[in-house]
């Protein structure tokens, strides 16, 4: 169920750059303009994700998601009111509020059901769920905008969000009979923890670089959602549909990239019990590598080449918020929830800046294909100077996570 809803989640907010460009040809939008209804989906999604996930340690998560999948239903049916750009920006921003918490609730969630050692493999399982969602979406989404319009591919979504919900209310359960954890079984009651102990783990090294290589992969995300339709249909001059297949194949690739990679660092995490050995490598190589291959995108002139670039540098790249998220829901354990809000909602300032920095590179650059080159090079900036800052000073002399994993 939480694959399925991640497979919405992640139609939801491509679903714009999807309409992108009938949507600039109804209300006459600049590529600054568009890069400002990109960002506007961030604007609050910060504070809604701390306050949501905040919310979800106290009544639930089960509650916490049903109540993001009513909004999220809502705000989708809400594109036939949609008249002008400041109301298409309201919508955006509406969205964001409703999907803030949604990935640190599912951690925490899902960090009921697992054990710690398998965790890195069950959150990127869930995140899989986004590439599926590409590829199941895109071709449909597409074909509906095409034939019937943006908005009522729009409320599409919103009815499937409304059919999940239905679904969860009468399966999803908030917790197994029996504790998965064979580590401090007592912290299920979750007691409250000292705004000392929170403070000093916001504060420390690892959540700071978690945060910063996170950052890094939600400025790549937020690239690809806003602007890699537009990059494929303007420069390479693809038809929507193949625009859609495209992403969709290289959605899917990148996808079980991100499932093998994490399962790598769940092995060395079993063989080490050290999260430096383990997530901190696996995470921090992954998006370097992702980073290099951002930037080969820049010195091919093939569209195939440029297709395989893209993939591969999605698929480095996009794991490492996988690793982020173990390594941070660790911290803490009775305060995962928050945690995990409070890094998944920071990490979406790079969703507000990144559409608005590319949309002012390509349309300075006067040539589209230019511009879009310098946006990449920048991408593959971010993902290398943060990769090798995670690798540097992740987990370094902060005492241990449990009794047994160690950080050196």
């Amino acid at each position: 169920m939480l694959f399925v809803l991640y497979m919405i989640n992640y139609a939801d907010k491509t679903i714009a750059g999807y309409s992108a460009v009938p949507i600039m040809e109804e209300f006459s939008l600049t590529q600054k303009e568009w890069g400002l209804v990109g960002s506007s989906f961030f604007w609050f999604f910060s504070i809604a994700g701390i306050l949501g996930a905040a919310l979800s340690d106290r009544i639930g998560t089960k509650k916490m998601l049903a109540i993001m999948a009513i909004s999220w239903t809502v705000i989708q049916f809400g594109a036939y009111a949609i008249a002008s750009l400041p109301m298409l920006v309201v919508a955006r921003v509406l969205l964001g509020i409703g999907e803030g918490p949604f990935w640190a609730t599912v951690v925490s969630h899902l960090n009921k059901w697992f054990p710690e050692e398998k965790r890195g493999l069950v959150y990127s399982t869930v995140n899989f769920g986004a590439f599926v969602g590409a590829v199941a979406s895109a071709p449909l989404l597409v074909s509906m905008i095409d034939s019937y319009g943006w908005r009522f591919s729009w409320g599409f979504m919103g009815a499937l969000s409304l059919l999940w919900l239905i679904i969860w209310l009468w399966i999803g359960k908030e917790k197994p009979e029996q504790n998965v954890s064979s580590i401090e079984p007592e912290k299920i009651a979750m007691p409250k923890a000292k705004w000392s102990d929170i403070s000093g783990v916001l504060l420390s090294s690892t959540f700071i670089f978690s945060f910063l290589v996170y950052f890094a992969q939600i400025w790549g995300t937020t690239f690809a959602a806003v602007w890699e339709p537009i990059y494929l249909v303007k420069v390479f001059s693809f038809t929507n549909q193949e625009m859609a297949y495209s992403i969709a194949g290289t959605g899917l690739v990148a996808g079980l990239m991100t499932i093998v990679i994490s399962s790598m660092g769940d092995r060395l995490y079993k063989k080490h019990r050290s999260y430096r050995k383990s997530y901190v490598l696996i995470g921090g190589v992954s998006i370097i590598l992702g980073g290099l291959f951002f930037y080969s995108v820049t010195l091919v002139q093939s569209t195939a080449l440029v297709l395989m670039a893209l993939c591969l540098g999605k698929g480095f790249a996009f794991s490492v918020g996988t690793a982020a998220s173990v390594i941070v829901s660790s911290l803490l354990p009775e305060r995962t929830g928050l945690l995990v809000g409070v890094l998944s909602s920071l990490v979406t300032l790079a969703g507000i800046i990144s559409p608005l920095v590319t949309g002012s590179i390509v349309q300075a650059a006067g040539d589209l294909s230019i511009g879009f080159s310098n946006a990449m090079a920048l991408n593959a900036l971010i993902f290398v100077v943060f990769g090798v800052l995670f690798l540097l000073f992740t987990k370094r002399n902060e005492g241990k996570i449990n009794a047994t994993p160690t950080i050196n």
